[in-house]
């Protein structure tokens, strides 16, 4: 796998593309290198995260970075013919790099890449995209655990969410024993309790919450801001009314309700 071999199998964005590869055609490997490897130990990668951008200097809108991500997804490779892991489950986790940069345009008006505190998970083989659902191997009060997320871009129908789990817990089976028996948990704006008052029994929100058992609510987050509405607003008569859910939860905050995330074990 080279550069500019995932740059094209993720579908990157055709500028975003360019100047990555223009970037990464000027760069010093041996000056991050050691970094890079250090970015892909799950022990190390915050403070290497750190020491990086430091070494990177100005960066504003993340290509600097996105680059040296991305050469670290392509070491990634290796790892993953090494535990015989599909290609396309490597290609649907990487593709967490484009779905990444069209969020932040969404949100900003402008393709850049600012989630590199999260994409760590990806390129150190801890996160994978396995249908429209992601797996994180994670572990909590020295207990393993498998933390479930739900991509912006994810079908989230019953039937989508079925297969993702099936196939995610043979792929989890095979590849990484030590967490088949692992409960399934899930911490998101999708599992809060709020949602089923507002939204119709048969929506894919209220199915998907119906498949855990919600054991904590955090009321105050305001996640579901990005994915909702994608950026906040000076008033809230100002949010969108483009979809039912938009128009539900803009009903809901005006009346002085708040919606925060759930925290829940898959039954």
């Amino acid at each position: 796998m080279k550069l500019d071999k995932l740059c094209e199998i993720i579908g990157l964005q055709d500028d975003i593309r360019k100047q990555v590869i223009t970037f990464d055609r000027g760069l010093d490997n041996s000056k991050v290198e050691l970094i890079s490897y250090r970015l892909m130990n799950i022990d190390e990668r915050e403070e290497a995260r750190t020491d990086l951008k430091n070494i990177l200097g100005e960066d504003p809108k993340g290509i600097k970075m996105l680059t040296i991500m991305l050469n670290c997804g392509v070491q990634a490779y290796s790892k993953y013919k090494e535990l015989e892991i599909t290609d396309k489950i490597y290609t649907d986790t990487m593709k967490c790099f484009t779905r990444f940069i069209n969020e932040h345009k969404e949100i900003h008006g402008y393709y850049g890449f600012d989630m590199d505190w999260w994409a760590v998970r990806h390129i150190s083989l801890q996160l994978f995209r396995i249908g429209d659902l992601e797996f994180e191997l994670a572990q909590e009060d020295n207990k393993k655990k498998i933390d479930l997320h739900i991509p912006s871009d994810a079908i989230f129908t019953n039937q989508a969410c079925d297969k993702s789990l099936d196939v995610a817990k043979g792929f989890i089976e095979s590849t990484f024993p030590d967490y088949s028996e692992c409960e399934y948990t899930c911490y998101s704006w999708l599992l809060s309790p709020v949602l089923k008052d507002l939204l119709p029994n048969n929506s894919n929100i209220v199915n998907f919450q119906n498949r855990f058992n919600i054991i904590s609510f955090k009321e105050d987050s305001e996640e579901y801001y990005k994915y909702v509405y994608k950026k906040k607003v000076d008033s809230l008569d100002e949010l969108l009314e483009d979809t039912s859910l938009q128009r539900e939860i803009k009903k809901h905050l005006l009346a002085g309700g708040k919606v925060g995330e759930g925290y829940g074990i898959l039954k």
